[in-house]
């Protein structure tokens, strides 16, 4: 055999073995996800996050996937402290819990885009009190896509977002580690983004805010590994709420509650997922099938529309 063909072999012969060994990987993400998402919580495999301890913090725990993470911690059995900055919506989340689980609740009214006093006071608030589950949920977002040096609110706005995205994670959940460690038993479940995993341009601080949240999340999981604690990072594409401008529902676009059900029956499997198989899959295409500077290109240019289009709305509205 000549030259030639000895490399056509080699080329095929890679080929070949490429191609199994993504059959198998994705064979193997086909099983583990119908077994994490289907089977797990019928056949009661799932963590009994009530064992845990009596109370489950949620935090921005009024709207969108913080409130569907509640019920279904109430659903589970956890007794509920909601921490947000609207008593009022507080209020009233803690009745529709209280009288659809039957479960205790606890409110707790904190402006999390603030730094002074603000952890002092849920400190008190929490101190006595077992925790065993904290839902790390509460974030902000930019208005619209907009490119940094043209982002209304300066300073102001970006130290708000810097709080309320990464100092809200951190000092959370150092509030709550002592007395999980002290059981050694506990899940911190730390919401991060799709955005966290893939810089987005026009909306580069966002993209790095979560970033941190999921680099915070997967260390602590390394330096808890052997203490009895669970750490779990969640990177969510689009879902479904006030942040994402209630986006209609599609096969990828997906309701809270179902979001958040999902993302509860994969703590203990996994320590970072996108929560639903639909965003697994989601993202399992993006990066095993798009070069990386086409997604990067496609992702810039429809920012770049998001961001035209806003623009024209509120020329529209001040005409």
């Amino acid at each position: 055999m000549d030259a030639a063909g000895s490399c056509w072999q080699l080329i095929t012969g890679v080929g070949t073995l490429t191609a199994v060994v993504l059959l198998l990987e994705m064979l193997y993400w086909i099983g583990k996800n119908l077994f994490v998402y289907i089977l797990a919580e019928p056949l009661g495999f799932t963590v009994p996050f009530a064992k845990l301890g009596e109370w489950a913090v949620i935090t921005g725990a009024t709207d969108g996937i913080g409130k569907a993470y509640a019920f279904d911690l109430a659903r589970r059995g956890c007794n509920i402290i909601l921490i947000s900055r609207s008593e009022e919506k507080l209020q009233k989340v803690a009745k529709e819990i209280e009288s659809v689980h039957g479960v205790k609740t606890k409110i707790i009214v904190a402006n999390f885009s603030h730094v002074e006093g603000v952890y002092e006071h849920i400190k008190r608030e929490l101190d006595g009190l077992e925790i065993g589950v904290l839902v790390n949920n509460v974030g902000v977002t930019y208005p619209n896509p907009e490119f940094l040096a043209d982002l209304p609110g300066g300073t102001e706005f970006l130290n708000a977002m810097i709080n309320c995205n990464v100092l809200s994670q951190t000092h959370m959940t150092s509030i709550v580690l002592p007395g999980m460690l002290a059981r050694r038993s506990g899940a911190v479940i730390s919401l991060s983004s799709a955005c966290g995993d893939i810089p987005i341009p026009l909306l580069s601080v966002y993209s790095a805010t979560k970033a941190y949240n999921d680099f915070l999340s997967r260390a602590l999981q390394q330096e808890y590994a052997d203490r009895g604690l669970i750490f779990q990072s969640v990177l969510p594409w689009i879902v479904s709420t006030n942040m994402t401008n209630n986006a209609r529902l599609s096969f990828l676009v997906l309701d809270a509650k179902l979001y958040a059900r999902a993302c509860l029956n994969t703590v203990g499997f996994f320590t970072r997922t996108h929560g639903h198989p639909a965003h697994a899959l989601q993202n399992w295409l993006l990066k095993n099938f798009f070069p990386s500077r086409l997604s990067q290109h496609l992702i810039k240019s429809h920012c770049i529309r998001s961001r035209d289009k806003a623009h024209r709305k509120m020329k529209a509205k001040t005409r």
